[in-house]
């Protein structure tokens, strides 16, 4: 009878510690915000292959054929937030600084912003690549594009040739009245 209770706590203390290994997913806290006010989360519909303006390769079709959707959740912080606004982009840097989340690049966007560029899967074959930026004047936001054995290195080089004029009007068209989001908060 000990040698049996002993293996069931064995067994729930290895449960209990690969759970706590784990942490909080990018998953999760999307899930978390979605009824925070103070965030916009949409499933962003764009049509990614009319989004660029350099002619693509075969490679770069394949990683936009694996592309499955794109998520993005935004922050726009006010004056009277700026603690939680401190605190949010902690809990997500914790959460981005896990093992799961490899580190692919660091970039700066809009002239004051920080941005890096993560992925969870192989380095040959993402799953989930990552964007999030920052900026401490205008608040953050995190893109997660989601898909199946992405190329990251094709990712990349697409990313340097979308037409900006066309994604944003697809973010706008896709974003409708929640634009206003952006403007009143």
């Amino acid at each position: 009878m000990k040698k049996k209770a002993f293996y069931f706590l064995t067994l729930l203390a290895g449960i209990v510690t690969i759970s706590c290994e784990q942490g909080p997913s990018l998953q999760q806290y999307f899930v978390e915000k979605m009824d925070d006010p103070s965030f916009l989360i949409v499933n962003l519909p764009i049509k990614i292959d009319s989004l660029f303006k350099d002619n693509i390769t075969a490679q770069e079709q394949k990683a936009i054929a694996n592309v499955g959707k794109l998520n993005l959740l935004f922050y726009k912080k006010s004056d009277d937030q700026t603690e939680k606004y401190k605190t949010e982009v902690d809990r997500v840097k914790k959460i981005l600084s896990a093992k799961r989340y490899q580190h692919l690049m660091d970039f700066k966007a809009f002239d004051k912003a920080q941005g890096n560029f993560l992925f969870e899967g192989e380095t040959d074959s993402i799953d989930e690549g990552i964007v999030f930026v920052s900026a401490d004047e205008m608040g953050f936001g995190v893109l997660r594009i989601l898909g199946d054995k992405i190329n990251p290195a094709a990712l990349l080089t697409l990313s340097k040739k979308i037409d900006s004029d066309q994604l944003e009007g697809q973010i706008k068209n896709s974003l409708g009245s929640l634009g206003n989001f952006l403007e009143t908060q």
